[in-house]
Formats: structure tokens, sequence, C-alpha cells
């Protein structure tokens, strides 16, 4: 039989060290857990790709649209703002043909990317949303 005395556990082999069966237990539920979470994150993010993709024909009409409209309005604008409307709509073209012809994970790749390597304009680009955004829905 064992004792414990004030220097550690008397009359058994215990040395206290290595792992505990606890502690094996402990991370072999961690592992599952994280197993489960990549199993679950990968399941969602191709719901969020299918979700996408469906939606990608309307989004690409209404840009259209959107490339007409800008087309109309600088026929009848002159001088800086007739040049400011032709590079929009020649910005919002490549920007709907990327959409039309990329896959939704090369879309979020080149997001990330952009972001990555110019936080400032996305940013600035974001805070202009949010003003856009604001003054809609407050009207």
């Amino acid at each position: 039989m064992a004792t414990v005395t004030e220097g550690g556990i008397q009359g058994t082999s215990y040395t206290g060290t290595g792992p505990s069966i606890g502690t094996e237990q402990g991370t072999g539920i961690t592992a599952q857990g994280k197993e489960q979470v990549k199993r679950f994150t990968g399941v969602t993010r191709e719901r969020v790709y299918h979700q996408v993709d469906s939606r990608k024909g309307d989004l690409i009409k209404n840009l259209q649209g959107f490339v007409s409209t800008l087309e109309n309005a600088s026929q009848n604008a002159d001088g800086f703002s007739q040049q400011l409307l032709n590079g929009t709509v020649g910005y919002v073209r490549r920007v709907s043909d990327r959409i039309e012809n990329g896959s939704t994970e090369e879309l979020v790749r080149d997001v990330k990317h952009f972001i990555r390597e110019k936080p400032a304009p996305f940013f600035a680009g974001c805070v202009a949303l949010g003003f856009l955004a604001a003054r809609i829905l407050k009207e």
C-alpha cells in the first residue's frame, strides 16, 4: 500500500512524469472536436459557395443594367464627368466579367489578396458603403 508523504507518494512506482490517462483522453476529445469543426466549416463553406454561385446570374444582370445606365449618363455628360463615367463603366464591366467567369473560390481568394495588398482602399470603400447604406436606410 502506498502512503503519501511530504516528498510525494511512497511505496509506488508513480513518478509524476509522463502523460496521464485524463490528459490522453482530453487530447483525443480535443482532436475529435477540431476535426468536427473542420468538417462543419467545410460543409458550411460549400453551402455558401453554392448559394453565391446560384445567384451570380442575377448579380450580373443587375451590373449590366447599371452599366447601361452609366453609359446613357455618360452620353449626356461632358468633360471630366464623361471621363469619370466612362472609366466607371469600364471598371464595372471588368468586375462583371470577372464574377461571371470566375468561381466563387477564386473570387474569395482575389478579395483576400486585395485586402492584404491594399487594406486602406478596402476600408475606405467599406466606410463609403456604410455611409451610402445609412443614407438609403435613413430615407
